[in-house]
């Protein structure tokens, strides 16, 4: 074949050689033109394509073929190959290896491609005497099972195998010094000679740290190493360790620098309260959320389908996002198709919830006892003899003289839940797929609190040429709420005060069969009559991309996406006849829809490429998108029945229709530049340009930069010494500015608007009419963040990282309400006039390590924030009240701040009263018992004067740890989360009152003061909502340390030994117990929870959570 085939036994590559022309010999003396040659024709080897259709033909034919349609050239020993084998060969635009695989299959023939040169050698024609069999399982060290599919070749040669179903391999080795290399991606290449393979089991190391390299960031990914930013990744095995209703509730301690509240555990609404970096502004405070590069909700989300979470907490991070970002953005990534033999995934989690705390009240009869010694310090006479105190502790008339214990009718269900998920994840090289169908059923811990959630998601992408590249993904999800509601006011919440503010000396239901009742009703009452609001919600996303690659320096990609998202609300207010002398109504209905759908597209041209050891990567793209919304409402009431939930069953008397509609648009030019020099000195710019509806022309356009830098110390020359201790060392700062126009709820801001619901006389007669009610500001423009920031990343001795950080976060131009003179016919205005800033420092450290055959790991974060108002405007402070206790906004403190007066222990006596500073707040009697509050002005009246701050209900500190270790199959995960420096404050529907029928004291009252009890913790007792030592005044009495500490997840699980499960056709099977919310530690007044909102007794109560689950895979 050609001059290179002949008769000779074999053909060394010393005889080829000589046969090279002198011409080449000399061109491969000069090394550069040697280089280039070289990559020349390894090029030419990858891109060849082979075209063939020969039948019956023998292989010598074949290889004839092969040559006169190509560069290629075949050596080979035609004693050892027989070439008169007849074969078939169909090969269309194949590459040159797919096509001898199929000439050769099922022979002892192997080839080797070198350049534009084919060796063809028998398999067996070794030298024999050398020859030896290595047999052994790769093993999974922390699960102590056999790696399957694992890559095992003698290093420098094509000799090579993979594990089989049990780990086991099996290669023939020519020498005892072949080095055997073996890999499995998420693990460290192992490198063995072959005399050194003595065990039966070779164990190879996790490589966490490489799973980890690759983060995502705003509109593409970043190796971790060359972040300059300030990018925290949530560990995804603490996601998927725990079953989650909520995913920002999930993300809660998990993460420095993110604060997550979690106020109830109420089905559907049992979502975190985000805040990154602290509070810096006045208005809405949410990051932006990031769902595969579409801006969305993740709560929608189902858990199992997330891949990973980065937030991007600084300007240089996230200033790609440009007005959008102020509060920190989000991003989530969902799990995509790998390629390989298709997978499916089943998950499943069975539950029971019940609440982490409920407060304790007092009974009846101790109810009675305080309520006459209430009334003894009035003068009053008792209400309550002996003997019918008597009879409610004894319970022996309980329909006269009841004892109701309110919470125990109320949390009668079991809280039953359970999750569902089922993935198949597979494709090749050219098309790859994650297809997931998700169900979510969660019961309350009261009757009719309920939510039904199904999730499907579809992920796909191609690779139809080596060129092009497409990404689809479609979500749809559809959840059903229900919670009761009551006829009276306030729905759910008012379900929760009645109950912790009704008396037990209520009964639930008299000898009669009619509910016993107050003024404001039966909580269990309107519970029974199955009263209910009920939602709908449909979201759906998808998005669709393109890339195409003009070089590989260069590439476009466009993305388009359209988000929906509609609810459905059906409010049905039964009435009620209590009983003859009680009736709540008329039953009413309230209808609301909502709908609301986005338009995005992005185009992106990107640049990525390297000089000697210059890297650059230039990022530069357009954004535009098209948001409505769309509300109606409907409203009738005294139907026929309070069955029939149809409106048009109401009354056409006094029914109520409205509705609007909402647009928004806005458009984007954004860029960035990343370069690095020798992946030592890191640089990164960003700016991005938006404009919006929201303003006038003037404003409508901001510019919002970045630009931070980073040093790895670790990779100069002077440091390698210490590089062994120290893996990694790098310094950050970042410098940027980022925008809010998210800033209230009013779409137009600065255009005045029109309302209907004016009469005007004309003619004589009144002519309904419309009226501006507002005055609108056409100067408003966004609000703008500055933040700089400084890091340090460091990786010590292979197992421990850290990472510390100190940032400071100006928000300025705040939008706030400026009030105008009494004169000004329109309501107040809005101006950018506010101030605030947020500065800290967080820290997170992670260790993981092995000792014998049990793995461990060790991870935790703390943030400490400072919060500060700089400007309110030309005023000094401003005074808010609600919800039980007084706030204000004050110029050089902290926001969310509780604001009153202090306290110096109780009154002792008379003569303890006399020598103190006169009482002012009330018009109230002062006895001995009562609050001793602080004349902080000295001038010896205790009035509003003396009020100052007392602290805030924002956390200063925030933090987490986890604990976890592995060992023989068995796994363990504990996962604390808690916050410090925050108080909580004990509004009257925490601590109760002596109120009648309205109102019962919680159980804190028995350590109250009395002649006999001087050393008490609280105040005498008051026949009153508002006496002097009553929560109404705002003090620092009741005003608590809300720190704590909180076992989030307890987790013990076992997964199965993959040699007993292959049997069954099962690839791996772990079960799993876990517990949550299950241990608290905390100061914070017994019963009530300290993530509670303060002063507040109407929300629904966290849960604690203990479940089984298994993870199965086929």
């Amino acid at each position: 074949m050609n001059n290179f085939v002949t008769n000779k036994s074999f053909r060394s590559y010393l005889d080829l050689l000589l046969k090279i022309p002198m011409a080449m010999k000399i061109t491969a003396a000069l090394l550069f033109i040697f280089l280039f040659q070289a990559n020349a024709e390894i090029a030419y080897s990858q891109s060849t394509r082979i075209s063939l259709n020969l039948n019956n033909a023998t292989v010598e034919q074949v290889l004839n073929a092969i040559e006169e349609n190509s560069d290629f050239y075949f050596l080979y020993n035609s004693k050892l190959i027989n070439v008169d084998r007849k074969v078939d060969v169909r090969a269309k635009e194949k590459s040159i290896e797919s096509v001898l695989n199929e000439v050769f299959k099922n022979t002892n023939v192997q080839y080797k491609v070198e350049d534009k040169q084919i060796i063809l050698s028998n398999k067996s024609a070794t030298i024999q005497q050398q020859q030896k069999t290595i047999s052994a399982v790769v093993m999974d060290p922390k699960l102590n099972e056999p790696i399957i599919g694992a890559n095992v070749v003698i290093k420098g040669t094509t000799n090579g195998t993979i594990t089989d179903m049990d780990g086991k391999f099996t290669l023939t080795s020519s020498s005892p010094n072949d080095v055997i290399l073996i890999s499995y991606i998420g693990y460290i290449p192992l490198e063995i000679k072959a005399s050194d393979i003595k065990d039966s089991k070779i164990f190879l190391k996790d490589d966490t740290q490489k799973l980890e390299e690759i983060v995502v960031v705003g509109y593409g990914t970043q190796k971790k190493v060359n972040l300059t930013g300030s990018v925290a990744n949530v560990d995804s095995k603490l996601m998927e360790s725990r079953p989650m209703t909520s995913v920002s509730a999930g993300l809660q301690g998990l993460l420095p620098g993110v604060t997550v509240t979690q106020r109830s555990g109420q089905p559907g609404s049992d979502n975190g309260t985000i805040r990154v970096r602290g509070t810096g502004t006045f208005n809405n405070a949410n990051p932006m959320v990031i769902v595969d590069g579409v801006e969305a909700s993740m709560n929608d989300l189902d858990p199992n389908d997330i891949q990973s979470v980065s937030v991007l907490k600084d300007a240089a991070s996230s200033a790609i996002y440009g007005s959008k970002a102020a509060n920190g953005v989000i991003l989530v990534t969902t799990k995509r198709g790998k390629a390989g033999k298709a997978s499916i995934n089943y998950s499943a989690n069975f539950g029971w919830q019940s609440p982490t705390e409920l407060p304790e009240y007092v009974t009846s009869a101790q109810y009675a006892t305080l309520t006459n010694e209430a009334r003894a310090y009035a003068g009053k006479t008792p209400l309550y003899t002996a003997e019918q105190i008597q009879k409610y502790a004894d319970g022996s008339d309980p329909y006269n003289y009841p004892n109701t214990n309110w919470q125990d009718l109320l949390y009668t269900e079991s809280g039953f839940q359970q999750q569902h998920n089922i993935s198949i994840n597979g494709g090749d090289e050219k098309v790859r797929y994650m297809t997931s169908v998700g169900y979510q059923g969660q019961d309350g811990i009261i009757k009719h609190a309920s939510k039904d959630q199904y999730n499907v998601r579809v992920n796909v992408d191609a690779n139809p040429t080596s060129k092009l590249e497409s990404n689809f993904s479609i979500s749809y999800s559809n959840i059903a709420l229900e919670e009761p509601t009551n006829p009276y006011v306030g729905g759910l919440a008012q379900i929760f005060r009645q109950v912790n503010m009704i008396s037990p000396m209520v009964p639930y239901k008299k000898e009669d069969g009619t509910y016993g009742t107050i003024g404001d009703g039966n909580p269990i009452a309107w519970i029974d009559m199955d009263a209910t609001t009920n939602k709908k919600r449909h979201n759906m996303l998808g998005v669709g991309s393109l890339k195409y690659s003009f070089l590989p320096e260069l590439s476009i990609k466009g993305q388009a996406s359209y988000k929906l998202y509609a609810e459905d609300s059906n409010e049905m207010r039964k009435d009620i006849q209590y009983n003859p002398n009680k009736y709540h109504g008329p039953n009413q209905m309230w209808q609301k829809d909502t709908f609301e759908d986005q338009v995005m597209g992005d185009i992106m041209l990107e640049y990525k490429k390297s000089f000697g050891l210059h890297n650059l990567n230039v990022l530069a793209g357009f954004h535009s998108e098209l948001y409505k919304y769309k509300y109606t409402m409907a409203y009738r009431k005294n139907f026929p029945s309070n069955d029939l939930t149809d409106i048009n069953a109401g009354s056409s008397d006094g029914a109520k229709a409205e509705g609007y509609t909402r647009e928004l648009a806005m458009l984007s030019w954004l860029g960035r530049v990343n370069y690095d020099y020798a992946g030592k000195y890191l640089l990164e710019a960003n700016i991005r340009y938006d404009g919006s509806s929201r303003f006038a022309d003037g404003n409508r356009w901001g510019a919002f930069p970045s630009f931070s830098a980073g040093w790895r110390i670790s990779e100069e020359e002077f440091f390698e010494s210490y590089r062994e201790t120290v893996n990694s060392l790098k310094l950050r700062a970042s410098w940027g500015m980022l925008g809010n126009q998210n800033i209230n709820s009013d779409y137009y801001p600065t255009v005045s608007t029109m309302t209907l619901g004016k009469n005007y006389p004309m003619g004589g007669s009144l002519v309904s009419g419309a009226y501006t009610q507002y005055a609108k500001n056409p100067n408003l423009k966004w609000e703008e963040t500055t933040t700089y920031g400084v890091g340090i990343d460091v990786a010590l001795i292979d197992k421990l990282n850290v990472t510390l950080d100190y940032y400071n976060k100006t928000t300025s131009g705040i939008l706030m309400k400026v009030p105008t003179a009494e004169t000004y016919a329109l309501a107040d205005f809005y101006d950018n006039v506010g101030k605030v800033e947020n500065n800290g420092f967080e820290m997170s450290v992670d260790y993981k390590d092995r000792f014998g055959k049990v793995d461990f790991s060790v991870g935790g974060n703390i943030s400490y924030n400072h919060n500060e108002i700089k400007n309110l405007g030309g005023v000094d402070e401003m005074i808010e009240s609600g919800d039980g206790y007084v706030s204000i906004k004050r110029v050089g403190e902290a926001m969310n701040s509780f604001y009153g007066y202090r306290t110096a222990g109780l009154y002792q006596s008379q003569e303890d009263i006399n020598n103190w500073a006169t009482y002012g707040i009330r018009n109230a009697k002062i006895l001995p018992g009562d609050i001793r509050y602080v004349d902080v002005t000295g001038d010896g009246k205790i009035n509003a004067d003396d009020r100052v701050i007392l602290n805030s209900s924002d956390p200063k500190f925030t933090f987490g740890f986890n604990l976890s270790a592995q060992y023989a199959g068995f796994d363990v995960m504990a996962f604390f989360q808690g916050a410090a420096g925050v108080k909580g404050y004990l509004g009257i529907e925490a601590i109760g009152s002596i109120n009648g029928d309205d109102a019962k004291p919680a159980a804190l009252w028995m350590d109250r003061w009395t002649p006999e009890n001087k050393n008490a913790k609280y105040p005498r007792v008051v026949e009153t909502l508002n006496g002097p030592s009553m929560p109404s005044t705002t003090s620092d009495f009741w005003l608590q340390n809300a720190n704590y500490l909180r076992l989030k997840n307890l987790q013990v699980g076992y997964t199965f030994n993959k040699s007993l499960l292959q049997r069954v056709g099962i690839s791996k099977l772990r079960v799993y117990y876990s517990a949550q919310n299950i241990l608290t530690f905390t100061s914070f007044l017994k019963g009530w929870d300290p993530e509670a909102p303060s002063g507040r007794g109407n929300f629904y109560p966290q849960t604690q959570v203990h479940s089984v689950g298994l993870n199965l895979t086929f």
